[in-house]
């Protein structure tokens, strides 16, 4: 029924809906609040593990979807409780301090990635996952699993959209904004923050579940940099600001590079393995560089600017 979908599509479009997922949650983080989550692959590696551990090691008495159902919801629910032990040792920070915390912490899930053999599988990966239903073939399946992650993170992109337009919302950017002024009207600024933080980084959790049953195979290199480069540098040259950096910043930058350049391109094969994914952490991190230096406010934020600028001057 599918035969004219390419399977190296499907998974690039994957990575693509998944990258924006991450991006519109660090949105709520970095955007509005200005945590500066420089650990998006900690928080989204380790409910994928998390996931991986429980669906492969644990013998269940009850088979797919609610075996990945239950499986998804623990992963999600230790990202939260993770997310809420950092948001907590973070929470008076400056950025300095906040960047390296969330680092360590992304490291510190990749060493347990790879050290604890037993659960992991360590260096040599943890096969056994599945896509928790059956359609018909395995392009057909891949295609419908990135259908059942579309919707899931159309629902992430409707709460940010809601967040915005919420009282709750109008807090983060406070809080974000001028933190002491916030705390001296009679708002609770460590809690806003603490729960915010929590929440989305159980959301990244139940995303990297997602992208755990799709791959079918956890490999550490699953958990490296490229993840949170991917996501931040969509973000920023989107625009930290607006709900519609973060989809329009990652298709003009995992989804050239994803789908465009790795599939379109007549590239060498043995480029795969190494060149490219090296190539790609270098464009994304000089975009980046290059964006905080001359955009820093992003596509969207720089339009926003000029148009009421031209208002300003009556142009």
């Amino acid at each position: 029924m599918l035969d004219w979908l390419d399977s190296f599509l499907v998974s690039g479009l994957f990575d693509v809906v998944m990258v924006i997922g991450l991006a519109l949650l660090l949105h709520l983080q970095l955007g509005l609040t200005r945590i500066a989550n420089f650990g998006v692959v900690g928080f989204w590696g380790l409910g994928m593990y998390v996931f991986g551990v429980l669906y492969v090691r644990v013998d269940w008495a009850f088979g797919d979807p609610f075996q990945f159902i239950v499986c998804a919801a623990l992963a999600a629910l230790a990202a939260g409780i993770a997310g809420l032990i950092v948001g907590w040792l973070i929470a008076d920070l400056n950025i300095d301090g906040v960047l390296v915390a969330t680092l360590g912490f992304a490291a510190a899930v990749q060493i347990l990635a790879t050290t604890e053999d037993d659960l992991t599988g360590g260096a040599r990966g943890l096969g056994g996952l599945r896509i928790p239903f059956d359609v018909g073939k395995v392009k057909e399946d891949e295609f419908a699993w990135l259908l059942v992650l579309t919707a899931v993170v159309a629902l992430i992109f409707l709460y940010v959209w809601r967040v915005h337009r919420s009282p709750y919302g109008r807090l983060l950017i406070a809080t974000g904004s001028n933190e002491a002024l916030a705390r001296s009207l009679g708002k609770s600024t460590f809690r806003t923050k603490l729960w915010m933080f929590a929440v989305t980084s159980g959301a990244m959790g139940l995303l990297g579940a997602m992208s755990g049953a799709m791959v079918r195979y956890l490999d550490v290199g699953n958990v490296g940099v490229g993840v949170t480069l991917a996501a931040m540098v969509g973000l920023v040259l989107g625009g930290t600001a607006r709900v519609w950096g973060a989809v329009i910043g990652v298709l003009l930058t995992v989804g050239l590079f994803d789908i465009v350049v790795q599939i379109y391109l007549p590239l060498p094969r043995e480029w795969y393995t190494q060149t490219i994914p090296v190539a790609r952490e270098v464009v994304f991190g000089a975009t980046l560089i290059i964006v905080l230096m001359f955009r820093p406010l992003g596509i969207l934020g720089d339009m926003r600017r000029d148009k009421l600028m031209r208002k300003i001057h009556g142009k």
